[in-house]
This record gives C-alpha cells, sequence and structure tokens, in this order.
C-alpha cells in the first residue's frame, strides 16, 4: 500500500461530481476514473499557479510533461452523483522528474475511496527527453510545499 501522508499535508483540494458515464454496469465508479480525478487534481494544482494550457498545447509554465508512472490504492467506492474531493501534492522533485500525491475522498461522509501517486518527468520540447525543471518551478512549489522533499 502507497505510504501517503494525512490529508491535513494537502494544501490543495478540488471537487469534482461523479457523472453517470463514470459508473459500471454495478453503479460505481470505474477504476480507470480514478486515473482521471488524479489528473484533474494535477492540472488544477499548476492552474493553482496561473498557469494554463495554451491553444499550442503548451503550458504556460513552459514546462511539457509526460506521465512516467501512476499508482492507486482503491480503498472503497463511488457512485454516481458524489462529491469527491481531491487532494493533491508534490512529494519530491529531482532533476528532471516530480511526484504528484493524491488522496480522493467522499464528500459526504469523508471517507477515503482511493490513494495514489504519480511520476512526471519534464522533457525537452524537441527532442522529448528529460529536460532539467526549471529553477522557478522548483521554487513555487518548495515555498507552497513545506514538506516537499528536495532531491537534486
Amino acid at each position: 500500500m502507497l505510504e501517503i501522508k494525512d490529508k491535513n499535508a494537502f494544501k490543495h483540494v478540488f471537487q469534482v461530481r461523479v457523472r453517470t458515464w463514470e459508473v459500471d454496469f454495478l453503479g460505481i465508479v470505474h477504476n480507470s476514473n480514478y486515473l482521471r480525478f488524479m489528473e484533474i487534481g494535477r492540472l488544477e494544482y499548476r492552474r493553482n499557479y496561473g498557469y494554463e494550457l495554451s491553444p499550442t498545447k503548451k503550458t504556460t509554465d513552459g514546462l511539457k510533461v509526460f506521465v512516467a508512472h501512476n499508482s492507486i490504492d482503491y480503498l472503497s467506492t463511488a457512485a454516481f452523483d458524489d462529491l469527491l474531493n481531491i487532494y493533491t501534492r508534490v512529494a519530491w522533485i529531482k532533476n528532471s522528474s516530480f511526484c504528484f500525491e493524491h488522496i480522493i475522498e467522499k464528500d459526504s461522509d469523508k471517507s477515503i475511496l482511493a490513494k495514489g501517486m504519480g511520476i512526471i518527468v519534464n522533457v525537452d520540447y524537441k527532442t522529448n527527453r528529460p529536460a532539467d525543471l526549471p529553477d522557478k518551478f522548483v521554487n513555487e512549489i518548495m515555498e507552497f510545499e513545506t514538506d516537499c522533499k528536495l532531491m537534486r
């Protein structure tokens, strides 16, 4: 099981509501949708800094990132119309990669539905090879996430 901090360690939370197409024939959220919820949390986390996707599909923070790894521990279920809280934080930063951690919680009873993490790699726009993360990005994260591990 993933060792992810208590939700009180997370400074960023975003809410989503489960839609009809996200539930399976059993009436619960299909497991693949938790990856989508985590990605929504990541985008909203970055949007928190004022960054957006531009019409050219580049983010306005200058990063081009790929997901290198995702892990999810499923702990409980959600159903249609449940309101979910997606907690997102950056746990560590290396030269070209960083790790998002997530907790997905059902808002109505505060039960933890899933814990997950994603390792993200910054790449060069032309070569798609790993590229160092800009100092501006690293400094913003380190300022916001007081217990983020810097491993450069």
